[in-house]
């Protein structure tokens, strides 16, 4: 037997023990048999790490003897994308889930208190990742033997080799993983009838939410720079399966304010923390079972009936936990008016709550149509502009009325005080707009994201202003970070503005052509000038490829010499991609793509996206404001409140 799988049967063995002593620990009140529960999750992760170290080892040293090395790697592969080649696959992925998940339940032991929420904490996060160590021990064996040595192996797909393809899978993992913790604090905390879950569940969904955010930035990258279509989101089953739980967790992250505050929405909280576990098992089981045709799925599985029934399990068992805590989930009432902050958090709610809906039926529509009428239909990406686009403007105006809104009642003056230069802004937005005669669509759009920049940032300055007065010598810095999570959220919701108006810039205004050229040939495209001047060959051990060279010129200067490529790869089955190349002139993008040549003549697909850029650095703000928001207070303590005591001394 393969030292690998020993080691994952171990782990479940002690996954299983800790179970054991977690279950009757609790129901005995036994701190013995807790602490023997602790050291077997530790003995679980210690040889959950071992089998993943001594995987990329396989891979490292071309072990083809394993399956799933000669799977997915080959002596020629370079040795960073024999480590990333790790996760290239169904059963390296769900071996990489566990270990981060194992990763979150170290950490959580490490950090929080051990009292009995910590205890239930730990036997539902147990338990989910029993789970994935039954897999597997059992259907999904990463180290399965081939019982044979082949001479090379078969390589990994080219659109893996990027460094984009290394960052995705692991960013989104750990948000997956993470909504398995959010998921187990929620759930001890109505079994225990303990809002202290609450407080502590805050800093777990903002981190979670943080690597969901990168996890699909960095999808939404790949797709754009390697599989060369032009674009980065086509509202894939699998890309939507990594939206839906960011979209539910967004919702959480603020109504579980709410709850803190105003000790309401606790149903509503409850609900959102497990359909946020149940849209990442649904991705999970999306990628691995090939239910769902998708360019990013693994291809046909035997997963299917475990997540299956982990589905079913998780949906009844939170049913049934809510049931039975049905006092204890009553909410006060918390909306004492439609212009109240609490309004637009629940509103914010709604929005973001049928969004999911919304994809979430969009992606299993081709199952449903399957078991009704005997054949797959698959909803396209109109089906998702429609519906989601008029949400998203939605949105955007309730993050301008969000900041404007004070917590309880607003009273009228001092609401037509604060909305006054927003409502300027949004007029100056759409004149503006109107007077460079853009799409009617693009007006709009420009006109909502003036009207909530503005509010924001009005707002950062009136916050700065009072807190100034009240924290006299506190430099500005320790200002922020005493409100830290306030401004963490204000920044969250600009990189959110950006991203809207990236989005809505390249829908509305973009250019696109498909052109042929022969070699010197001319063409003027927007501002630019192309200049085609040839093909390059090269060929190394791994593949051969063909570089079209492109001159873009502008104003007379040559800005580049642009080489979009066509690449056979020699191992595997030869695949051959397209390698697309992009000017960036902040903050828009000119994109190639070599479609082929004939004789001296070559065909490209060429677009100008004049907001691209607004996307990716609007996902970095995004998380920034997410990374400031998750400051620990013990680094705030040391770096303000002791200057907070001087000051009053």
């Amino acid at each position: 037997m393969e030292l690998g799988y020993i080691s994952i049967l171990i782990a479940l063995i002690s996954s299983l023990t800790s179970l054991y002593y977690y279950y009757f620990g609790i129901k005995n009140k036994s701190p013995t048999m807790l602490k023997n529960g602790e050291k077997s999750i530790y003995i679980a992760i210690a040889f959950i790490a071992f089998s993943s170290i001594l995987l990329i080892y396989y891979f490292i040293t071309d072990s083809f003897w394993i399956e799933y090395v000669a799977s997915y790697s080959s002596k020629e592969l370079p040795a960073f994308y024999k480590i990333t080649a790790f996760w290239a696959g169904s059963n390296g992925s769900l071996l990489l889930w566990t270990l981060i998940l194992s990763c979150y339940i170290f950490a959580y032991l490490r950090i929080e208190r051990k009292d009995l929420l910590s205890a239930y904490v730990m036997l539902i996060s147990m338990a989910v990742m029993t789970f994935f160590l039954f897999l597997l021990a059992t259907v999904s064996n990463p180290f399965q033997e081939m019982g044979f040595i082949p001479s090379n192996g078969l390589g990994l797909n080219p659109l893996l080799q990027t460094p984009e393809m290394a960052v995705h899978p692991p960013t989104l993992f750990l948000g997956y993983a993470g909504s398995a913790l959010v998921f187990s604090l929620a759930i001890s905390g109505i079994l225990l009838s303990d809002d202290r879950w609450v407080f502590r569940a805050r800093k777990w969904i903002v981190f979670t939410w943080i690597w969901l955010t990168q996890g699909i930035f960095w999808g939404a990258v790949w797709a754009y720079r390697v599989l060369g279509w032009g674009g980065y989101w086509a509202w894939d089953p699998v890309e939507n399966s990594s939206l839906l739980p960011w979209l539910t967790l967004s919702a959480l992250m603020h109504s579980i304010m709410i709850q803190e505050a105003r000790k309401g929405m606790k149903l509503w909280n409850i609900l959102l923390a497990s359909i946020t576990f149940e849209f990442v098992i649904l991705g999970t089981f999306i990628t691995r079972s090939g239910i769902i045709s998708s360019v990013h799925a693994f291809g046909q599985s035997n997963l299917t009936p475990p997540f299956m029934l982990m589905l079913v399990f998780v949906g009844i068992f939170t049913l049934i936990v809510i049931f039975a805590r049905k006092d204890y989930i009553k909410s006060q009432d918390i909306v004492e008016s439609v212009a109240s902050k609490e309004a637009t958090f629940l509103f914010n709610n709604l929005i973001l709550v049928a969004s999911s809906l919304t994809v979430f039926w969009g992606t299993i529509f081709p199952l449903v149509s399957e078991g009704i009428a005997g054949y797959k239909v698959t909803i396209g990406p109109p089906f998702y502009n429609q519906v989601i686009t008029p949400l998203a403007f939605l949105l955007v105006v309730l993050l301008g009325f969000c900041i404007a809104f004070p917590w309880r009642r607003a009273n009228s003056k001092e609401l037509i005080r604060r909305l006054r230069l927003p409502a300027l802004a949004f007029f100056v937005g759409a004149s503006l707009s109107m007077a460079f005669q853009l799409k009617i669509e693009l007006i709009l759009a420009l006109s909502v994201f003036m009207f909530s920049l503005t509010t924001h940032l009005q707002q950062y300055i009136q916050d700065t202003s009072k807190f100034r007065e009240e924290y006299k010598r506190l430099s500005s810095i320790k200002i922020l970070l005493r409100r830290r999570r306030r401004y963490g959220g204000y920044t969250a919701h600009l990189g959110l503005l950006l991203i809207f108006i990236g989005i809505a810039g390249g829908v509305y205004s973009q250019s696109y052509e498909n052109v042929a050229m022969k070699v010197n040939e001319k063409m003027e495209f927007g501002d630019y000038v192309l200049v085609y001047r040839g093909i390059d060959f090269k060929d190394t051990r791994l593949k051969t490829s063909w570089y079209a060279h492109v001159e873009l010129w502008k104003d007379g200067k040559l800005l580049k010499i642009m080489k979009p490529a066509i690449e056979r790869y020699k191992s595997g089955n030869g695949e051959e991609i397209r390698r697309v190349d992009i000017f960036t002139e902040l903050p828009k993008d000119v994109y190639i793509i070599f479609s082929g040549a004939t004789g001296d003549t070559a065909f490209f697909d060429v677009k100008i996206d004049p907001a691209i850029n607004l996307i990716w650095v609007g996902c970095w703000v995004l998380t920034a404001g997410g990374i400031f928001a998750l400051i620990p207070r013990r680094v705030v303590s040391q770096f303000v409140f002791k200057v907070e005591s001087e000051v009053k001394a």
